[in-house]
């Protein structure tokens, strides 16, 4: 009785740090070590010295990719967008970041985080800072628009997934006109595992689901990480396709399932919140 107790305390204890703890400044941190290699490696085909010759565009993109969570849900909310950039200590953070990566001497910091390892426990991290953001935009949107079931489930999809809604501006500012690469014509796993988390926590919400918030968060953060691992390790792009390929047949005739389901580098780095 005693050792279940003890156990159960424990549990507590865990599951309430997880929950509370501090993502300044390591998890952000990896959330824009690979904000920054997704804004690198996409510009690889605007030539060789793109970077060098248009730092400016680099840094802003760098920025955007690394904060784009926060300015799409400013915009849905009514909020000015530059509000995060109130947000010195995180401006600088990126701005550090995006020059290490860009113009480190020998490119030995981006080597670095290139290397496999530092690529996965990033990820790792990242997906704890993706959970947050979208309890965070759901809770937002929940206080702004009680009742409104639909605005809180996309203010949790998209602060969870905002680089996937605003990449397009992201890439004009650089030069790529890409109209066909967004979230409403093809629907990424970041923005599917968003939605389905802001689904979870509305069921919560509603007193549907009867579990504790911590442990209904913490069981999202590692359904999120063993996907993210999947992603990285397996070399598919979308690990829920498997459980929706069914799904999508028998309610539309969808042969989404069909879909090549093979990982490109940009979809192995990402998460931009």
């Amino acid at each position: 009785m005693a050792a279940n107790i003890a156990t159960e305390m424990l549990l507590n204890q865990v599951t309430d740090y997880i929950m509370n703890v501090s993502m300044y400044p390591v998890f952000f941190s990896a959330h824009f070590i690979l904000g920054c290699l997704i804004v690198r490696e996409d510009s690889k085909d605007l030539g060789s010295k793109f970077r060098q010759n248009h730092p400016f565009a680099m840094w802003f993109c760098s920025v955007i990719a690394g904060l784009s969570g926060v300015f799409v849900a400013n915009f849905l909310f009514g909020n000015p967008l530059v509000d995060i950039l109130k947000e010195h200590h995180l401006i600088l953070l990126v701005s550090l970041l995006w020059y290490l990566i860009n113009y480190s001497p020998y490119d030995v910091v981006y080597k670095i985080v290139m290397f496999k390892p530092v690529k996965v426990i990033a990820a790792v991290l990242q997906e704890f800072l993706r959970v947050r953001f979208i309890y965070l935009g759901f809770h937002q949107a929940a206080k702004v628009y009680p009742g409104a079931y639909i605005i809180m489930l996309l203010g949790g999809a998209i602060k969870g997934n905002g680089y996937g809604f605003i990449r397009i501006v992201e890439r004009l500012i650089r030069g790529k006109w890409t109209p066909t690469t967004n979230e409403i014509l093809d629907v990424s796993y970041f923005a599917k595992s968003g939605m389905y988390a802001s689904f979870t926590f509305l069921l919560h919400h509603l007193q549907v689901i009867p579990l504790q918030i911590q442990y209904l968060y913490c069981s999202i953060v590692a359904i999120f990480v063993c996907l993210r691992l999947v992603i990285l390790f397996r070399g598919v792009t979308d690990p829920l396709l498997s459980i929706e390929k069914p799904v999508c047949a028998f309610l539309f005739g969808s042969d989404t399932g069909n879909k090549l389901n093979v990982a490109t580098p940009e979809m192995k780095d990402k998460k931009i919140k």
